[in-house]
C-alpha cells in the first residue's frame, strides 16, 4: 500500500493504491505507445460467528465460505505527447459480482467511478474483514466523481472534486431533488517515513424538518484524518479518525465520532501481522461500540497467502434494537455485544 504513480508529475496516491490493492499486476504489453495490465486475486475464505446470544437458534455459532473479495482488474496507459491517459477497470464479487472502479485520469484528472476524495485509505488498517474500519474511522467510499489532484509541492497535494454519493459502494438515501452537488476535498502530504491525510466533503441529505409536499436537501460537513508512519523497518503504525456531521451510524440527528489504532509488525518477508482497535463514539446515549482485529498472513514463495483473524465487538448494552440492526450495516458486520468471529483466508493474486 506503498505505492505511488505519477501522472503528468501530479501526484495520484488513490490510483496508486487502487493498483496496489490487486498485487502482483501482471504486465501483458509495455511499449513507448501504451501499457496494458492485468491484475487481482482470487481468495477463498471460511468463517464462524461466535454469538453471544443466538435468538431462536439452536447453534450459537455460524459457519460459512465464500470468495471473499475476489477482484479482477484491467489498467490501460495511452502515452500521448500531451501526457499519459489511463483507464482503470476493476470489479470485485463480495457476495456477487460488483463494479469497484471504472475511471480514466490525466493530468492529475479523475473521471468516472471512483475512491471518493474523501477516502482516508492512508490510514486504512489491513483486515480479513472486507469492511474493517472502512465505514467508520477510515472512510472508504467509492463514488461517482470528477476532480483533479494538484501537486503543491514534493510530496504534497491537494484535491477537489464534484461527486454523487447516490451511487458507489455507500450509496445516499437521499430522495429529494438538488441543484447543488456532493462535494470533497482532501490534503495528502510525505513527511520523512510518514504519509499525512486531511479529507472534508460536503453532502445533500434530505431536511428532516421539511414537509412532505416540499421536500429539500441541507448540507452536511464530514471530516477525516489520517497518519500512516513507518516507525521501523518492521513496525508500521496508522491512526485515523473521521467525524460525521448527521449521525448515520445511530441517529441522524446526532454527530459521530470514530477513531481507530492499528499496528502491523513483520516478523519477517513472509509473516506479518496487524492489531486493530476502533472506537465508535455515537451522538446518542447507549451508541458506543468497540472493535478489535487481531490477525496473521504468511506469504509463500509460490505466491499463495494464507490469513487467520479473530475479531471481537463490545456494545453498549443499553442500545435499543433498532440501533443494533443499523450498526450490523455500518460497520459492526452482524455481530452484536460480546459476538466474535474467527476467519480463514487463502489468497493468489495475480
Amino acid at each position: 500500500m506503498k505505492l505511488r504513480h505519477k501522472i503528468a508529475g501530479t501526484l495520484a496516491l488513490p490510483l496508486a493504491l487502487a493498483i496496489a490493492s490487486t498485487a502482483n499486476a501482471a504486465t501483458v504489453v509495455d511499449t513507448d505507445a501504451h501499457t496494458l495490465k492485468i491484475g487481482g486475486f482470487i481468495s477463498a475464505q471460511a468463517g464462524w460467528n461466535v454469538y453471544d446470544k443466538a435468538a431462536n437458534q439452536d447453534s450459537d455459532v455460524n459457519f460459512g465460505i465464500g470468495l471473499g473479495v475476489s477482484r479482477f482488474n484491467v489498467n490501460y496507459t495511452q502515452k500521448t505527447a500531451a501526457g499519459d491517459i489511463t483507464y482503470l477497470y476493476e470489479n470485485d464479487w463480495a457476495g456477487g459480482y460488483r463494479l469497484r472502479h471504472a475511471a480514466i485520469f490525466h493530468d492529475g484528472w479523475v473521471a468516472g467511478q471512483f475512491w471518493s476524495g474523501f477516502a482516508n485509505l492512508t490510514a486504512l488498517a489491513e483486515t480479513i474483514d472486507a469492511a474493517g474500519t472502512s465505514g467508520n474511522s477510515a472512510n472508504a467510499q467509492r463514488t461517482a466523481t470528477l476532480g483533479k489532484n494538484f501537486s503543491i509541492a514534493d510530496g504534497m497535494s491537494v484535491g477537489v472534486f464534484i461527486e454523487d454519493h447516490k451511487v458507489g459502494t455507500e450509496p445516499s438515501a437521499r430522495g429529494a431533488n438538488t441543484a447543488v452537488p456532493d462535494i470533497a476535498a482532501n490534503f495528502k502530504g510525505k513527511f520523512g517515513g510518514t504519509d499525512v491525510f486531511a479529507g472534508l466533503r460536503m453532502t445533500q441529505k434530505d431536511d428532516p424538518a421539511a414537509p412532505a409536499t416540499k421536500q429539500k436537501t441541507e448540507g452536511k460537513v464530514d471530516f477525516t484524518l489520517g497518519v500512516n508512519s513507518q516507525v521501523t523497518d518492521e513496525l508500521n503504525l496508522k491512526v485515523a479518525m473521521t467525524s460525521y456531521d448527521e449521525g448515520v451510524k445511530v441517529s441522524p440527528d446526532d454527530r459521530d465520532l470514530a477513531f481507530s489504532v492499528a499496528g502491523q509488525y513483520k516478523i519477517n518477508d513472509q509473516i506479518r501481522t496487524n492489531l486493530v482497535v476502533e472506537q465508535f463514539i455515537a451522538g446518542v446515549d447507549n451508541g458506543d461500540h468497540t472493535a478489535i482485529w487481531v490477525n496473521a498472513f504468511y506469504k509463500m514463495d509460490s505466491g499463495w497467502e494464507w490469513g487467520a483473524e479473530l475479531r471481537s465487538v463490545s456494545i453498549d448494552s443499553g442500545r435499543a434494537a433498532a440501533a443494533v440492526v443499523d450498526l450490523k450495516k455500518y460497520g459492526v458486520n452482524n455481530l452484536n455485544d460480546k459476538d466474535m468471529s474467527f476467519t480463514l483466508q487463502a489468497k493468489y493474486a495475480f
